[in-house]
Protein backbone atom coordinates (compact mmCIF):
# COMPACT_ATOMS: atom_id res chain seq x y z
CA UNK A 1 0.00 0.00 0.00
CA UNK A 2 0.88 3.31 -0.56
CA UNK A 3 2.71 5.10 2.36
CA UNK A 4 0.45 7.74 2.97
CA UNK A 5 -2.48 5.43 3.45
CA UNK A 6 -0.64 3.80 6.55
CA UNK A 7 -2.61 5.18 9.67
CA UNK A 8 -0.38 6.48 12.33
CA UNK A 9 -1.66 3.80 15.06
CA UNK A 10 -0.26 0.41 16.03
CA UNK A 11 -1.25 -2.18 16.64
CA UNK A 12 -4.02 -2.39 14.28
CA UNK A 13 -5.98 -5.88 14.44
CA UNK A 14 -8.88 -7.35 12.14
CA UNK A 15 -11.87 -9.95 13.33
CA UNK A 16 -13.42 -11.42 10.59
CA UNK A 17 -16.54 -13.53 11.53
CA UNK A 18 -16.65 -16.22 9.37
CA UNK A 19 -18.87 -18.37 11.33
CA UNK A 20 -22.12 -18.11 9.72
CA UNK A 21 -24.02 -21.45 8.31
CA UNK A 22 -25.24 -20.01 4.82
CA UNK A 23 -28.53 -20.60 4.61
CA UNK A 24 -29.32 -18.13 2.44
CA UNK A 25 -26.66 -19.34 -0.10
CA UNK A 26 -28.68 -22.37 -0.39
CA UNK A 27 -25.42 -25.17 -0.18
CA UNK A 28 -24.75 -27.57 1.62
CA UNK A 29 -21.05 -25.40 2.13
CA UNK A 30 -21.04 -22.41 4.22
CA UNK A 31 -20.58 -19.51 1.56
CA UNK A 32 -17.20 -18.64 3.34
CA UNK A 33 -15.54 -22.01 2.47
CA UNK A 34 -17.07 -22.35 -1.20
CA UNK A 35 -14.53 -22.16 -3.82
CA UNK A 36 -14.04 -19.50 -6.26
CA UNK A 37 -11.45 -20.14 -9.15
CA UNK A 38 -10.94 -22.94 -6.86
CA UNK A 39 -9.59 -21.39 -3.75
CA UNK A 40 -12.41 -20.37 -0.44
CA UNK A 41 -13.68 -17.09 -0.03
CA UNK A 42 -12.26 -16.88 3.17
CA UNK A 43 -8.75 -16.89 1.90
CA UNK A 44 -9.21 -14.22 -0.42
CA UNK A 45 -10.15 -12.27 2.39
CA UNK A 46 -7.62 -13.29 4.79
CA UNK A 47 -5.07 -12.03 2.02
CA UNK A 48 -6.68 -8.96 1.48
CA UNK A 49 -5.96 -7.92 5.24
CA UNK A 50 -2.68 -10.03 5.14
CA UNK A 51 -1.26 -7.66 2.55
CA UNK A 52 -1.82 -4.61 4.82
CA UNK A 53 1.69 -4.45 6.59
CA UNK A 54 0.13 -2.42 9.35
CA UNK A 55 -2.49 -5.10 10.50
CA UNK A 56 -0.82 -7.03 12.80
CA UNK A 57 -2.80 -10.03 13.84
CA UNK A 58 -5.74 -11.11 11.83
CA UNK A 59 -8.38 -13.52 14.30
CA UNK A 60 -11.03 -15.85 12.05
CA UNK A 61 -13.94 -16.68 14.12
CA UNK A 62 -15.41 -20.17 12.66
CA UNK A 63 -18.07 -22.29 13.97
CA UNK A 64 -16.26 -25.53 15.73
CA UNK A 65 -16.90 -27.87 13.05
CA UNK A 66 -15.04 -25.81 10.66
CA UNK A 67 -12.18 -25.05 12.55
CA UNK A 68 -10.11 -28.30 10.75
CA UNK A 69 -11.28 -26.95 7.31
CA UNK A 70 -9.22 -23.56 8.36
CA UNK A 71 -6.53 -24.74 9.79
CA UNK A 72 -6.00 -26.23 6.40
CA UNK A 73 -6.90 -23.11 4.30
CA UNK A 74 -4.41 -21.13 6.34
CA UNK A 75 -1.56 -24.21 5.81
CA UNK A 76 -2.04 -24.29 2.14
CA UNK A 77 -1.72 -21.15 0.94
CA UNK A 78 0.84 -19.90 3.69
CA UNK A 79 -1.62 -17.49 5.54
CA UNK A 80 0.72 -15.85 8.19
CA UNK A 81 -0.49 -13.54 11.36
CA UNK A 82 -3.74 -15.44 11.20
CA UNK A 83 -5.12 -16.74 14.61
CA UNK A 84 -8.38 -19.55 14.90
CA UNK A 85 -10.99 -19.03 16.93
CA UNK A 86 -14.00 -21.00 17.80
CA UNK A 87 -17.00 -19.26 17.52
CA UNK A 88 -20.53 -18.57 19.09
CA UNK A 89 -24.24 -19.29 18.13
CA UNK A 90 -24.46 -15.82 16.67
CA UNK A 91 -22.47 -13.34 15.07
CA UNK A 92 -22.01 -11.10 17.80
CA UNK A 93 -21.04 -13.83 20.00
CA UNK A 94 -18.69 -14.62 17.59
CA UNK A 95 -17.01 -11.07 17.82
CA UNK A 96 -17.29 -10.91 21.47
CA UNK A 97 -15.15 -14.43 20.87
CA UNK A 98 -12.94 -12.92 18.80
CA UNK A 99 -11.79 -9.65 20.96
CA UNK A 100 -11.69 -11.98 23.53
CA UNK A 101 -8.23 -13.46 22.26
CA UNK A 102 -6.60 -10.68 23.11
CA UNK A 103 -8.47 -10.06 26.28
CA UNK A 104 -9.12 -13.32 27.92
CA UNK A 105 -6.04 -16.77 27.63
CA UNK A 106 -8.55 -19.30 27.25
CA UNK A 107 -9.33 -17.78 23.90
CA UNK A 108 -6.70 -18.03 22.19
CA UNK A 109 -3.08 -20.08 23.45
CA UNK A 110 -1.17 -17.13 24.03
CA UNK A 111 -2.35 -13.61 24.66
CA UNK A 112 -2.40 -11.59 21.34
CA UNK A 113 -1.32 -7.99 22.03
CA UNK A 114 -3.92 -5.76 22.51
CA UNK A 115 -4.79 -3.52 19.26
CA UNK A 116 -5.27 0.30 19.84
CA UNK A 117 -7.55 -0.24 16.92
CA UNK A 118 -9.66 -3.64 15.80
CA UNK A 119 -11.20 -3.67 12.59
CA UNK A 120 -14.39 -6.36 12.02
CA UNK A 121 -14.72 -7.36 8.46
CA UNK A 122 -16.86 -9.76 7.18
CA UNK A 123 -14.82 -12.82 5.87
CA UNK A 124 -17.37 -13.03 3.01
CA UNK A 125 -16.53 -9.58 1.57
CA UNK A 126 -13.46 -10.18 -0.02
CA UNK A 127 -12.34 -6.88 -1.92
CA UNK A 128 -11.60 -4.94 0.43
CA UNK A 129 -9.15 -2.13 -0.08
CA UNK A 130 -6.45 -0.90 2.12
CA UNK A 131 -7.87 2.87 1.61
CA UNK A 132 -11.22 2.02 2.95
CA UNK A 133 -9.77 0.52 5.62
CA UNK A 134 -7.01 3.11 6.52
CA UNK A 135 -9.93 5.38 6.28
CA UNK A 136 -12.24 3.96 9.17
CA UNK A 137 -9.46 2.74 11.40
CA UNK A 138 -8.03 6.87 11.21
CA UNK A 139 -12.14 7.74 11.60
CA UNK A 140 -11.79 5.37 15.17
CA UNK A 141 -9.38 6.62 16.43
CA UNK A 142 -10.82 9.87 15.99
CA UNK A 143 -13.65 9.15 17.07
CA UNK A 144 -13.90 6.08 18.77
CA UNK A 145 -15.87 3.86 15.58
CA UNK A 146 -16.27 4.21 12.00
CA UNK A 147 -17.86 2.22 9.26
CA UNK A 148 -18.33 1.92 5.84
CA UNK A 149 -21.47 2.89 4.23
CA UNK A 150 -23.20 2.77 0.80
CA UNK A 151 -25.80 4.98 -0.96
CA UNK A 152 -29.44 2.49 -0.59
CA UNK A 153 -30.00 0.91 -3.64
CA UNK A 154 -33.66 0.11 -3.14
CA UNK A 155 -36.37 2.27 -1.33
CA UNK A 156 -37.28 0.68 2.64
CA UNK A 157 -39.96 0.48 2.95
CA UNK A 158 -42.33 -0.86 5.98
CA UNK A 159 -45.43 -3.19 5.75
CA UNK A 160 -48.68 -3.02 8.35
CA UNK A 161 -49.90 -5.95 10.22
CA UNK A 162 -52.50 -6.86 7.18
CA UNK A 163 -49.23 -7.43 4.61
CA UNK A 164 -50.32 -3.43 2.74
CA UNK A 165 -47.31 -1.21 2.63
CA UNK A 166 -47.41 0.94 5.99
CA UNK A 167 -44.76 3.70 4.87
CA UNK A 168 -41.48 4.08 2.89
CA UNK A 169 -38.16 5.85 3.83
CA UNK A 170 -36.85 8.75 2.52
CA UNK A 171 -34.05 6.88 0.40
CA UNK A 172 -31.82 10.05 0.28
CA UNK A 173 -31.77 10.45 4.67
CA UNK A 174 -30.53 7.01 4.77
CA UNK A 175 -27.50 4.78 3.94
CA UNK A 176 -26.69 1.15 3.74
CA UNK A 177 -24.52 -0.07 6.69
CA UNK A 178 -21.50 -1.81 5.28
CA UNK A 179 -17.90 -3.28 6.58
CA UNK A 180 -15.10 -2.60 7.24
CA UNK A 181 -16.49 -1.42 10.90
CA UNK A 182 -13.09 -0.13 13.10
CA UNK A 183 -12.76 0.81 16.52
CA UNK A 184 -10.83 1.60 19.52
CA UNK A 185 -10.32 -1.84 21.16
CA UNK A 186 -11.38 -0.73 24.34
CA UNK A 187 -14.68 0.97 23.22
CA UNK A 188 -16.13 -2.09 21.83
CA UNK A 189 -14.71 -4.53 24.46
CA UNK A 190 -16.66 -2.60 26.53
CA UNK A 191 -19.50 -2.79 25.12
CA UNK A 192 -19.62 -6.20 24.17
CA UNK A 193 -18.81 -7.15 27.94
CA UNK A 194 -21.97 -4.69 28.38
CA UNK A 195 -24.29 -5.78 26.27
CA UNK A 196 -27.32 -7.70 27.09
CA UNK A 197 -27.98 -11.52 25.95
CA UNK A 198 -30.67 -9.79 23.33
CA UNK A 199 -28.53 -7.89 21.82
CA UNK A 200 -26.14 -10.60 21.64
CA UNK A 201 -28.52 -13.19 20.39
CA UNK A 202 -30.55 -10.51 17.81
CA UNK A 203 -28.68 -7.79 17.34
CA UNK A 204 -26.39 -7.05 13.87
CA UNK A 205 -24.89 -3.78 14.05
CA UNK A 206 -21.64 -3.44 16.02
CA UNK A 207 -21.76 -0.06 15.47
CA UNK A 208 -24.95 0.38 17.28
CA UNK A 209 -23.56 -1.53 20.50
CA UNK A 210 -21.14 1.16 20.75
CA UNK A 211 -23.66 3.94 20.97
CA UNK A 212 -25.87 2.24 23.17
CA UNK A 213 -23.38 1.32 25.66
CA UNK A 214 -20.80 3.70 25.12
CA UNK A 215 -22.02 6.66 23.80
CA UNK A 216 -20.07 6.46 21.20
CA UNK A 217 -21.08 8.16 17.77
CA UNK A 218 -19.66 6.61 14.84
CA UNK A 219 -17.74 8.30 12.00
CA UNK A 220 -19.48 6.89 8.90
CA UNK A 221 -16.97 7.06 5.90
CA UNK A 222 -18.12 6.79 2.07
CA UNK A 223 -17.36 2.99 0.41
CA UNK A 224 -16.78 1.98 -2.97
CA UNK A 225 -18.84 -0.34 -4.67
CA UNK A 226 -16.89 -3.11 -4.03
CA UNK A 227 -17.72 -3.45 -0.41
CA UNK A 228 -20.60 -5.50 -1.57
CA UNK A 229 -21.18 -9.83 0.78
CA UNK A 230 -21.36 -12.81 -0.96
CA UNK A 231 -24.84 -13.70 -0.06
CA UNK A 232 -26.82 -15.97 -2.65
CA UNK A 233 -25.14 -18.13 -5.08
CA UNK A 234 -25.17 -15.61 -8.07
CA UNK A 235 -22.74 -13.89 -5.82
CA UNK A 236 -20.27 -16.30 -6.07
CA UNK A 237 -20.21 -16.05 -9.91
CA UNK A 238 -20.26 -12.26 -9.56
CA UNK A 239 -16.67 -13.06 -7.54
CA UNK A 240 -15.42 -15.41 -9.76
CA UNK A 241 -15.84 -12.82 -12.76
CA UNK A 242 -13.92 -10.40 -10.68
CA UNK A 243 -11.39 -12.28 -9.68
CA UNK A 244 -10.74 -13.39 -13.05
CA UNK A 245 -10.56 -9.88 -14.30
CA UNK A 246 -8.06 -9.13 -11.38
CA UNK A 247 -6.07 -11.60 -12.19
CA UNK A 248 -5.82 -10.97 -16.50
CA UNK A 249 -5.20 -7.53 -15.66
CA UNK A 250 -2.61 -5.15 -14.24
CA UNK A 251 -3.22 -7.08 -10.86
CA UNK A 252 -1.15 -10.16 -12.52
CA UNK A 253 1.97 -8.93 -9.93
CA UNK A 254 -0.29 -9.10 -6.82
CA UNK A 255 -2.51 -12.22 -7.83
CA UNK A 256 -1.64 -14.30 -5.45
CA UNK A 257 -5.07 -12.82 -4.49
Amino acid sequence: GSRDARPAVTPVAAVLPAGGSGERLGGATPKQFCAVQGRPLVSYTVRAMERISWVSDIIVVVSPENIGTMKSIIEKYGHKRVTIVEGGITRHRSIFNGLKAFAENEFSNHLLQKPEVVIIHDAVRPFVEEDILSKVVMAAKEHGAAGAIRPLVSTVIASAANGCLDHSLERARYRASEMPQAFLFDIIYEAYQQCTDYDLDYGTECLHLALKYCKTNAKLVEGTADLWKVTYKRDLYAAESIIKGMCSSLWLSVCIF
